[in-house]
């Protein structure tokens, strides 16, 4: 007998929360040795999981060395301080099993020792998994309870890093001193016309950081995919995300519900203009074809590289030919524009009041309404059987997406009225070539809703849509 080689072993341990109740890896690494040591075995590696679930596998490293190790034939036998260190998932254990044993090795536990070559201890190992099972899910609907009292509570599931607030567990989420007067500037940047890239720049010229989590796991300088992240959480206004909804939480709020509109509001509409606050052409993202509907590109196009606009819908999918104007052809049009009602707008900014008295607040509340009692009498339909669940799914969600698109529109009319009054410079049509794009663009877009042009020869139309001439739904 003392020929023979000693089986292999390879331990495998897991912590999935570092503190100081759990067991440390040390202690499972010294247990694992005693039982190798009393058995006879050879340890040839030791793998390790720390700070990891037992409910995962595929995301373990560890473990699937540990099951390569056995699977390559460099390993014998996988040692375990206990069977719940492998996993807390039933299927995952029956695969494990499967794998092991397939493959001519075995699985042991240090501490909780059972003869797996009868069928009593084969029984009594499932139970051993069956009691691990049970207690993740036990677990899991702890956590679920503590969470869901959390939330009615107004607090977020879990006390994660925010940026801009400081959390402890007696006073919860209170403004952090340094990062929520940064987090209160950067909506301010935002809705006055800066760009994402332009306030990412700010941050990172600044002393504070994002943060672990907020930019991977080197988080020495912001990114903008960081700042939208921080930005469009709801968090700063006081509120918090749950199961995709946004409920209104206790924690002291750091910008205004008015603010809050303000940059939602301004959001949106550069998502729709997909324009950039660098892009060096005035009017991208305000230009849309009258044949098609499509947006239009700038370029230098032609042989003497001409600044023109062209239609998209024109040159990626041919819906109709040429679809070119000039640069100049907008400015003869919109300057004359500008002067016009230059004096209008001024006079009615220094009066304190709106420029134009359209207001389409009324027709919008009364869709707003029509629509959740389209919704009422749906749910009414369904539950009495009327409607079967199908059909039922599909119309409550074209009245949930005709109620968002209402709701949007209302804060856009809300944060219009809160709005300074627009005041066009002086001087504004003769400065306006030297004036810088994105300006000429922030000027326009409080003023105007979009630029139609229809193409065509030997002159392109244009035609000026003003904010108080959209109809309700363009808004």
């Amino acid at each position: 007998m003392s020929g023979q080689p000693k089986p292999r072993a390879v331990l495998y341990l897991r912590q999935s929360i570092a503190r100081e109740e759990s067991i440390s890896m040390e202690l499972q690494e010294d247990a694992g040795r005693r039982y190798c040591e009393q058995q006879g075995y050879q340890v040839v590696a030791v793998e390790a999981d720390e700070g990891i679930s037992g409910r995962t596998w595929l995301k373990r490293p560890a473990v699937q060395r540990a099951m390569g190790l056995i699977e390559q034939g460099n390993a014998d036998v996988i040692v375990l301080w206990k069977w719940s260190r492998l996993s807390r998932s039933r299927l995952d254990w029956a695969v494990a099993i499967d794998k092991v044993e397939a493959a001519g090795g075995r699985i042991e536990s240090a501490t909780e020792q059972v003869d797996v070559s009868t069928s009593t201890g084969r029984f009594a190992r499932g139970m051993l998994a069956e009691f691990a099972a049970f207690e993740s899910e036990r677990i899991g609907d702890t956590w679920k309870e503590a969470h869901r009292r959390r939330v009615e509570r107004g607090m977020p599931a879990t006390g994660k890093k925010r940026f801009g607030y400081q959390y402890d567990r007696e006073n919860g989420f209170t403004p952090h001193p340094v990062e929520g007067p940064v987090l209160q500037e950067c909506y301010r940047m935002y809705t006055a016309g800066a760009s994402f890239y332009q306030i990412t720049d700010h941050l990172n010229a600044s002393p504070v950081r994002p943060g672990e989590g907020y930019n991977g796991p080197k988080p020495e300088l912001w990114s903008p995919r960081s700042v939208r992240r921080i930005m469009d959480n709801p968090f700063a206004a006081g509120k918090f995300n749950a199961k995709g909804e946004t409920l209104q939480g206790i924690h002291e709020p750091l910008i205004s519900e008015a603010e809050w509109e303000a940059y939602q509001v301004r959001r949106q509409d550069r998502r729709v203009r997909r324009s950039s606050t660098k892009g060096k052409y005035p009017y991208t993202g305000l230009i849309f074809c009258e044949l098609c509907g499509h947006g239009m590109y700038a370029g230098l196009f032609g042989q003497d590289r001409t600044l023109k606009y062209r239609c998209s819908g024109a040159s990626q999918w041919k819906l109709h030919p040429g679809g070119y104007i000039m640069n100049s052809t907008i400015d003869s049009v919109l300057l004359p524009w500008l002067s016009a009602i230059a004096a209008e707008i001024n006079t009615a900014a220094a009066q304190h009041r709106p420029a134009k008295q359209s207001d389409p607040t009324p027709g919008l509340r009364r869709a707003l309404m029509k629509v959740n009692s389209r919704l009422e009498d749906l749910t009414v339909k369904m539950l009495d059987g009327t409607v079967p669940q199908d059909t039922y799914e599909s119309m409550r969600d074209k009245w949930l997406s005709e109620k968002k698109s209402l709701d949007a529109q209302l804060m856009k009319l809300r944060v219009q009225e809160r709005a300074d009054p627009v005041r066009l410079p002086p001087n504004l049509v003769e400065d306006w070539p030297e004036i810088p794009a994105d300006v000429r663009r922030e000027i326009l877009l409080r003023l105007i809703s979009k630029i139609v042009v229809k193409p065509g020869r030997p002159r392109s139309e244009v035609r000026i849509v003003p904010l108080w001439e959209e109809s309700p739904s363009q808004l």
